[in-house]
């Protein structure tokens, strides 16, 4: 991983060579597709809706740095295996404020079409969890997750398209070990 992040940061440098504004303000929507649902022996992720909204800022002349922040909504329904074999659904939804710290490179195709790849991390605090019959709280979900992101837009223009991948350091459940969530996202955008 350390290795491909280095070969990305040496291709930004070595191909962004047209001048560029140095600060870019954007707002981006974007959802999540869940790569593992099995967060643990007995929960199952068996549908999930993630819209999340943003706003971010750019500084830089080839390889920009950006901070931003966004809120993001997940409504998922789990499937819990009970001991005596049975299962329990639910619909729970989370609440999240997200605060994404990314390195951008901005690399010209034409003079109103760019490639944007991008690496970073997404800190992810929890905000709030729906009532639900599952026992899922703020206690025994993960409060705190750190996502690393990485991926790319498309300007065209001042319009964004673009896909990442998210990895989080954290398991979903606090007091349950399991995988930790991965997601596919895609994005739309406005650069001003």
């Amino acid at each position: 991983m350390r290795k491909t992040l280095i070969i990305i940061g040496i291709i930004l440098a070595a191909f962004s060579m047209q001048a560029q504004n140095w600060y870019q303000l954007g707002l981006k929507v974007s959802t999540q597709i869940p790569l593992v649902r099995a967060y643990s022996d007995v929960d199952y992720l068996s549908t999930l809706r993630t819209p999340n909204i943003g706003f971010y800022f750019r500084g830089g002349q080839y390889v920009f740095g950006e901070i931003g922040i966004g809120y993001q909504y997940f409504r998922s329904r789990f499937d819990v295996t009970q001991p005596d074999g049975s299962e329990i659904s639910d619909m729970v939804q989370t609440h999240y404020l997200v605060i994404p710290i990314k390195a951008v490179g901005e690399v010209p195709i034409t003079q109103k079409i760019a490639f944007l790849p991008f690496v970073g991390v997404i800190y992810q605090p929890l905000l709030k969890v729906s009532d639900n019959i599952l026992g899922y709280n703020k206690t025994n979900i993960e409060s705190q997750w750190a996502l690393l992101t990485a991926g790319f837009d498309f300007r065209f223009g001042f319009i964004t398209l673009g896909a990442d991948y998210r990895y989080s350091f954290q398991n979903y459940f606090r007091n349950k070990s399991g995988r930790k969530p991965q997601y596919i996202g895609i994005s739309a955008g406005v650069i001003f």
